[in-house]
């Protein structure tokens, strides 16, 4: 790799950065560390940098009072605090790689402005998929995935009466929404109606298999929420440009007020694959474990950009706030020039619905066949705590593990309380490659109040390295 620290001592290099939310932030932030006499400019088309897009469903719940909140750093902190230049509302349209220039207009003036780098990252995340369906312009209707989709659809709840919606894409952030609405209601009071519609055979498909999403369905159902699976929305029906309701694939008409379409999100890539940059899985920008590209100084991160699965060594797109984060910092100490590694992910993601959480790291045993391995997988229904301890709370565990040769391969887990670390702990394993029978026999610690004496990956690891060869 070409190291920034090959430019002429006498001259700040330029750093560039396309974006300004979880990789663009930490690769400036990272940068400025390494090299604090760089002169680092992140180029930002939202109003807002470095906010935490994953509060934006408890902004809407009214557990977070306001959006401000969520905002970490404004860009006079980013000046004043790093020397950071930060320039909002402006869209960077073009890279000219062989100039090493990005070509930016201002949105509210119109006027254009060349920025020449030394060194680029393109940090310009994922946009919401818009689906082809009769009607998906109407009023009322709403996507979530930056902050001003957050404000939108928080403005709408409050300034018109909304007493049912509808969430279309049963995925992690459709499902944080499911809450947000339940709880917050039209007014407040928690009395919106909310009906999940789906088009798999069960609610979170990308995370949980169909046995371990019924727990889940149990609690939304015990919620009052309304669970459509097997049917997607072709028609989005309306009066005057105003949202009346959905028809469904299996033409079966829904009242609401709101629907928000959680169908899925896509890479901003196009700015790069213009300047010749390469694409790969699912049209992500594709990366190596330094954040390079196949063009000379120009790196990516984020939702923009592939990542490296550590399990199947094979790169994925996974577009979470975590990834971003960690590799907008390996991209900016390269940048900056230093020589760091991005090790990959294993796909660790959580969510809470209602009193449950859900987690998954790794691979199901369907994506472990589809990788040439021989899954075996076992469930368990264990507690949280002492079985005598006030508080217990129940948890399911799945470990999927490789029949052949013991590795573990991915872990499902839906429990009241302590499934983030352990969840960890597996995606850890992942990482080490551990076998089966190490979690099985690991040393947990224990105390009532934290853990029944059996400690619950224990046991699930067990049953599944029954079914080892």
């Amino acid at each position: 790799m070409k190291s920034a620290r090959e430019l002429s001592t006498n001259k700040k290099k330029r750093i560039v950065i396309i974006g300004g939310v979880a990789a663009g932030t930490s690769a400036a932030s990272k940068a400025k560390r390494i090299d604090p006499n760089a002169d680092v400019k992140i180029i930002q088309e939202e109003s807002v940098v470095s906010y935490a897009a994953c509060g934006i469903p408890y902004v809407i719940e009214g557990v977070i009072n306001n959006f401000e909140e969520l905002i970490e750093r404004p860009p006079d902190v980013f000046k004043s605090k790093y020397d950071i230049d930060v320039i909002v509302n402006t869209r960077a349209h073009k890279i000219d790689s062989f100039r090493k220039q990005v070509h930016a207009t201002d949105l509210q003036s119109g006027k254009d402005t060349i920025f020449d780098y030394d060194f680029l990252v393109v940090a310009t995340g994922a946009r919401a998929v818009v689906p082809n369906i009769k009607g998906v312009n109407q009023k009322g209707v709403f996507f979530i995935r930056n902050y001003s989709d957050g404000v939108k659809i928080n403005d709408s709840t409050r300034t018109r009466d909304v007493h049912s919606s509808i969430i279309a894409g049963a995925g992690l952030i459709g499902l944080e929404m499911v809450e947000a609405f339940k709880k917050r209601g039209h007014t407040g009071r928690g009395d919106m109606d909310v009906t999940v519609v789906e088009m798999a055979d069960h609610i979170l498909p990308s995370l949980l298999d169909k046995n371990m999403a019924k727990i889940v369905e149990r609690e939304l159902e015990a919620n009052g929420v309304k669970i459509i699976l097997g049917e997607s929305v072709e028609e989005i029906l309306g009066r005057d440009g105003q949202i009346k309701g959905i028809r469904t694939s299996a033409n079966r008409v829904i009242d609401s007020d709101l629907i928000v379409l959680g169908t899925g999100v896509r890479p901003n890539s196009e700015i790069a694959r213009d300047a010749g940059v390469e694409l790969g899985y699912a049209n992500a920008i594709k990366v190596d474990e330094y954040m390079r590209t196949n063009i000379p100084d120009i790196f990516a991160a984020g939702d923009c950009a592939t990542a490296r699965n550590y399990i199947t060594n094979k790169d994925t797109y996974v577009p979470l706030g975590t990834t971003a984060n960690k590799q907008g910092r390996v991209a900016g100490e390269n940048v900056a020039g230093g020589n760091t590694r991005f090790r990959g992910i294993a796909g660790s993601a959580i969510t809470k619905v209602f009193d449950l959480f859900i987690g998954k790291t790794g691979l199901t045993s369907e994506e472990g066949i589809r990788n040439g391995f021989d899954p075996v997988e076992e469930v368990i229904e264990s507690i949280t705590r002492a079985g005598y301890y006030p508080g217990n709370k129940p948890i399911w565990i799945k470990i999927v593990a490789d029949r052949k040769s013991g590795r573990v391969l991915g872990s499902q887990i839906v429990g009241g309380e302590g499934v983030k670390e352990r969840i960890d702990l597996i995606a850890l394993a992942l990482l080490l490659k551990a076998d089966i029978r190490d979690l099985a026999s690991y040393d947990a610690c224990y105390v009532p109040p934290a853990s029944p004496v059996w400690e619950p990956i224990n046991i699930a690891a067990s049953q599944t390295a029954k079914l080892v060869i």
